[in-house]
């Protein structure tokens, strides 16, 4: 396996302004997608972020590969149009989580916007309550096995780095 392809959904920050939660809501940033490989986009919040350290997680959707096809698509359009037409990031309602569900919509059954996808942090266990994760763990086992700052670290500038953050995941 080579290095897939990751598509992250970020505030565009400025060198001289770091990003900081209260602007994101007053249209402080413009809204990026960042397209790079795996070791790139992983790497870059394991090994080089540490203050503060990011923790990375990475979960197996559960759903038809042509789900996957249209989500992949509708990011390119949006990525296209932001081109032409440029927009906000905004802290609560078009950042990483919300943008990801917005993208999901395209898909019939998509799971319907909660306050658990507003609050980030709790979105992964909702993807699980809602059946799109692995349920043959408990959710707090599936998130430990998930964790892979260790073997992304550990990976580092290895060829085959996609396939070693991988291994043991469920």
């Amino acid at each position: 396996m080579g290095d897939g392809l990751a598509i992250s959904i970020e505030a565009r920050k400025d060198r001289t302004r770091p990003y900081a939660t209260l602007p994101g809501f007053f249209r402080q940033y413009e809204l990026v997608y960042i397209v790079a490989d795996e070791r790139d986009v992983i790497r870059v919040r394991t090994n080089y972020r540490t203050s503060p350290p990011e923790e990375v997680y990475l979960f197996r959707v559960i759903g038809p590969i042509e789900n996957g096809r249209r989500i992949f698509l509708d990011y390119l359009r949006d990525i296209n149009e932001l081109r032409e037409h440029p927009r906000f990031y905004n802290t609560l309602t078009t950042n990483c989580t919300t943008m990801i569900l917005t993208h999901a919509a395209v898909n019939p059954g998509h799971i319907p916007y909660s306050w658990k996808v507003l609050l980030s942090g709790y979105a992964p266990e909702y993807a699980y309550e809602r059946g799109r994760l692995d349920q043959s763990l408990p959710f707090e086992e599936l998130k430990r096995r998930a964790h892979v700052n260790a073997a992304a670290r550990a990976a580092d500038q290895a060829p085959d780095f996609s396939r070693r953050i991988r291994v043991g995941l469920p």
